[in-house]
């Protein structure tokens, strides 16, 4: 190791798990940060990250990388639709939702959207999102996003919340009104614990970077701010460390998301406006497996049929979702090699390959995604944001007029 002061400087400062602190990475991130300070030494360094938060940020953002793009994992977002309308119905008069590790806040107003869409007015929507860095926060505010903020499924009603604005989306702001912005370091005991219960917790791939003892403690913290029957969703590996007395899993594939039982160190009452019947709660609500698309059952298998399951196009979406770009993009195509063309996979592809920065060939994906399903919503928008990267104005209007089109078509349909 080429830097053990500074590792253990970290290990004392900070919740960060220990085996993120070591390596070619690790060496080679911390080298970066000691020339862009120009520190001659660790102890020169260790100096600058105990004066400056902003220099501290840097670093740590660069081992435990704060990254989101909006709908991510959209299993999640079709789940949270479907508790808060079952929420709604009971008469609750409000909603309370946590997003902790907001990043550059395309979570946050992801769960605005979904609680718009779910029949909640604005006013009462309530949405605390926690970051401690000021720079993600700056951005989050600022509500201003790029193509890379938008590399997964987009839900037709979600479009019409997003303005163009030269080659970036804006999220309207009656939309991003909605979530408070605070500047806090989730991981210190008791930092977010104040108020009414909560109904909702994100707090997706960061328990992932803490130590055992943060881990334990964010937990508890989201359990005691969490309403008995209320869902904390996670990132695609945290379900196994969050299971335990104070969670259970929900039956829900792909949306990676725990139901908060009644037991608890230090008891929070439920709400007035919202008691938890047995036609409500997750438990007994999603018993069944949500599916993002429905689809006709398969026929049961022959007694000669291999027990291996086929991988899907779901399992390659999680895939990607979880970082691992080349493995999902080998299971891509050869789901397209086997079983033909598919706007699904394409679309899948085309953002692959835009995380790529490979313009062209996600370019390709996205026209034939919309040549098989013309209202590919996600797809147009992001052929207009390629057009406009381009400076092809015109094509890139028509791609944002069809994708309006298509949103108001999906949204009728919806309706009747």
């Amino acid at each position: 190791m080429n830097y053990p002061a500074v590792r253990q400087w970290l290990l004392s400062h900070t919740c960060l798990e220990p085996a993120l602190l070591e390596g070619v990475g690790f060496d080679s991130h911390v080298s970066e940060r000691l020339a862009a300070c120009r520190s001659n030494s660790e102890s020169a360094y260790i100096s600058v990250l105990e004066r400056s938060p902003d220099e501290l940020d840097c670093l740590t953002s660069g081992i435990a990388v704060p990254e989101t793009w909006f709908f991510r994992y959209p299993q999640s977002f079709r789940l949270l639709v479907e508790f808060l309308e079952q929420r709604r119905s009971t008469g609750a008069t409000g909603v309370r939702m946590a997003s902790i590790g907001c990043a550059t806040g395309e979570e946050p107003h992801s769960m605005a959207m979904a609680a718009l869409h779910a029949g909640w007015p604005a006013d009462s929507i309530d949405i605390e999102a926690f970051d401690r860095s000021p720079r993600a926060l700056a951005r989050a505010r600022a509500a201003t996003y790029g193509a890379a903020s938008f590399r997964g499924e987009i839900p037709a009603w979600a479009a019409a919340d997003l303005q163009r604005t030269g080659a970036e989306l804006v999220v309207d702001p009656a939309i991003s009104g909605i979530s408070r912005f605070v500047e806090m370091d989730v991981t210190q005991p008791g930092a977010f614990l104040t108020g009414a219960a909560r109904d909702i917790i994100f707090c997706r791939n960061l328990l992932i970077y803490l130590d055992a003892n943060a881990r334990r403690r964010l937990l508890e913290q989201c359990a005691d701010s969490l309403a008995p029957g209320g869902l904390l969703f996670v990132g695609h590996a945290e379900p196994l460390v969050c299971a335990g007395p104070l969670f259970r899993p929900c039956v829900a594939p792909h949306a990676f998301v725990l139901e908060r039982t009644g037991i608890n160190s230090n008891a929070i009452s439920t709400p007035p406006s919202f008691t938890p019947t047995p036609n409500q709660t997750t438990g007994v609500r999603f018993a069944m497996p949500l599916a993002v698309r429905p689809s006709p059952s398969p026929p049961p298998p022959s007694p000669r049929a291999s027990t291996i399951a086929e991988p899907t196009i779901d399992d390659a979406r999680d895939l990607a979702d979880a970082g691992r770009s080349a493995e999902s993009e080998t299971m891509v195509r050869s789901l397209l090699s086997r079983h033909g063309p598919s706007a699904d996979a394409l679309e899948l592809l085309g953002m692959i390959r835009m995380a790529a920065r490979d313009l062209p060939e996600a370019k390709r994906c996205f026209e034939q995604a919309v040549y098989l399903e013309p209202s590919r919503t996600a797809s147009l928008i992001q052929l207009a944001m390629i057009s406009e990267s381009k400076g092809d104005t015109n094509r890139a209007e028509t791609y944002w007029r069809r994708a309006r089109r298509s949103d108001a078509s999906n949204r009728q349909e919806q309706r009747g």
